[in-house]
């Protein structure tokens, strides 16, 4: 394992050690997080085209680190911390916010926890959770194995639960229009579920191969989610 400065590219940069792995590079926020909390403590979380590691115990969730899959360059990492930065549900009396932070670009929760990535500036950005997508994903996930599904062109490994209104909102799934209350994980596949019914998903993608989803917002509030999974090859 390489140990690599992320300040000798940058001076302006903080104090920050980029570890090189296999097939990835790990920028630390917590020196040394592996030693400090367990292994099953650790939670892999996809947020837009990088990850994060956060540790969770009992007393505290806390971001210790973001992850970058190679093929990638030490100074494509070094330019991307100079332009992002990364914010993991900081929070005062007014509500969550981004501090030194031009514009935020991408909301994701896990367990209720907003993670957020904006990129870098001279302010102190509000904003609010609602309708920014829930992640759930297995710690065991292994790096760099194929996407589950791609959502909106985002690689997603693991299953985000999204809820809809049968009454406005549509939901198409290989050209089958279908009346559900929400998507989330099933036995590891993607399932759609009806509220009075929770215990078993109502359609289930068993396909192995990669899913697309594209889902779009109206003027009205209403949501149209399209699914496309090719047949899988006899």
């Amino acid at each position: 394992m390489k140990r690599i400065q992320i300040a000798d590219f940058d001076r302006r940069m903080p104090p920050l050690e980029l570890r090189e792995m296999d097939d990835y590079y790990e920028t630390m926020f917590v020196p040394d997080y592996d030693e400090v909390y367990q292994s099953n403590e650790i939670r892999t979380i996809q947020l837009a085209d990088i990850y994060v590691n956060l540790a969770m115990t009992k007393n505290e969730v806390r971001l210790v680190s973001a992850l970058f899959l190679k093929p990638v360059e030490v100074a494509d990492i070094v330019s991307w911390m100079q332009l992002y930065t990364i914010s993991f549900a900081i929070s005062d009396a007014s509500g969550y916010y981004v501090e030194q932070a031009d514009e935020i670009l991408e909301i994701v929760l896990y367990q209720g926890n907003p993670i957020v990535i904006a990129t870098r500036g001279t302010d102190r950005l509000y904003y609010d959770t609602e309708g920014a997508i829930e992640m759930r994903r297995e710690s065991s996930e292994v790096m760099g194995k194929k996407p589950l599904l791609y959502l909106n062109g985002e690689a997603w490994f693991g299953v985000p639960r999204l809820e809809f209104n049968p009454n406005q909102d549509e939901l198409h799934v290989n050209g089958t229009f279908l009346f559900a209350d929400y998507m989330d994980v099933y036995q590891g596949r993607v399932g759609f579920f009806r509220n009075t019914d929770p215990a078993l998903p109502i359609v289930l993608l068993v396909g192995e191969a990669i899913i697309e989803m594209e889902l779009t917002e109206n003027a009205d509030g209403s949501r149209v989610l399209v699914i496309e999974q090719p047949y899988d090859e006899a």
